[in-house]
């Protein structure tokens, strides 16, 4: 009789450690930090003076109930699938990816609040513009969190108006 009711303690505690668990894991996914990165290319050409400003826009907005602090962007480039793909079969080793780390201007607001955003408006200059053009045909954003996670946004072709872009297809103005 003993026997049974200590089994029945032991089940009813196994029980209760196990609820507290999945609460534990519930409070755990609804506080992280959920980002979406945004980003995109674009050039601004004065039709007087014949001048071109290249930028990126980067936005990004957490979702999450955790404000984030954020360290630095990465861009990363990559050549297309089909390119590795005939790169691989002609025995041609060669680096497929390629990351850059643009300048963050110095006003760049390093934190987003709880469902709240932040926006930089980052100038490329000559030296930027020669990064973009020599790398892939395959470009996305990542933002990095002060905890070392990155949140990406999706592959993209690199845009048109590059020079040395190689994928002759619309960008993403």
């Amino acid at each position: 009789m003993a026997d049974n009711v200590a089994r029945i303690i032991a089940g009813a505690s196994a029980a209760f450690t196990a609820v507290g668990m999945v609460i534990s894991f519930a409070t755990y996914r609804r506080v992280r930090p959920r980002l979406r990165v945004r980003a995109s290319f674009g050039v601004v050409t004065v039709v007087r003076t014949n001048e071109r400003s290249c930028h990126l826009h980067v936005r990004i907005r957490n979702h999450g109930q955790t404000a984030v602090q954020l360290s630095k962007a990465e861009v990363q480039f990559r050549e297309g699938r089909m390119r590795r793909m005939r790169e691989a079969l002609s025995g041609r080793l060669r680096s497929y990816g390629h990351i850059w780390y643009p300048v963050l201007p110095a006003e760049a607001t390093m934190e987003a609040a709880a469902f709240d955003g932040a926006q930089w408006h980052i100038e490329l200059n000559d030296a930027d513009l020669s990064t973009l053009e020599t790398a892939g045909s395959r470009v996305r954003v990542g933002v990095e969190l002060s905890s070392g996670i990155v949140a990406y946004d999706g592959w993209r072709r690199t845009p048109s108006w590059l020079s040395g872009s190689r994928n002759g297809a619309e960008g993403n103005d």
